[in-house]
């Protein structure tokens, strides 16, 4: 597994409200080469994006699987992220590659979730998945 480290915006002074995990599964081995230079590509327009608190990526080549565990400022920021020319251009090329992604998004209530954890995370999006 690849895990690229919590990064925040050198300037972020921002309060976040929200954390949010992907999981992103491609259909075929031969995508996974590109989709990551394409993930990092989205990290880094994603630190430069208003409203975001911080960044993480995590990469699993043989089970064509990544990660992205995130915080924003509100939902506003999140969908102009999502809505931005270089996360569209990615979704776009990959759409029809993709084999499953899912979200799942919550409050950030505290100081701890300001760098949430990767196994917090993993546990919320297990919860979510479990649930009929």
């Amino acid at each position: 597994m690849l895990t690229v480290p919590w990064t925040s915006p050198r300037n972020h002074a921002q309060p976040v409200a929200l954390t949010q995990i992907s999981r992103l599964e491609l259909a075929r081995a031969r995508d996974v080469p590109g989709f990551l230079m394409a993930a990092l590509r989205i990290r880094r327009a994603a630190l430069r994006a208003p409203g975001i608190g911080g960044v993480s990526l995590r990469a699993q080549p043989l089970s064509r699987t990544f990660w992205t565990l995130s915080t924003w400022q509100d939902e506003s920021a999140v969908g102009e992220f999502m809505r931005s020319a270089v996360h569209r251009a990615v979704m776009i090329k990959y759409r029809d590659r993709m084999a499953g992604s899912h979200f799942h998004t919550w409050s950030a209530t505290d100081e701890s979730t300001t760098r949430p954890s990767w196994v917090e995370a993993h546990q919320r999006y297990q919860t979510t998945q479990e649930q009929p």
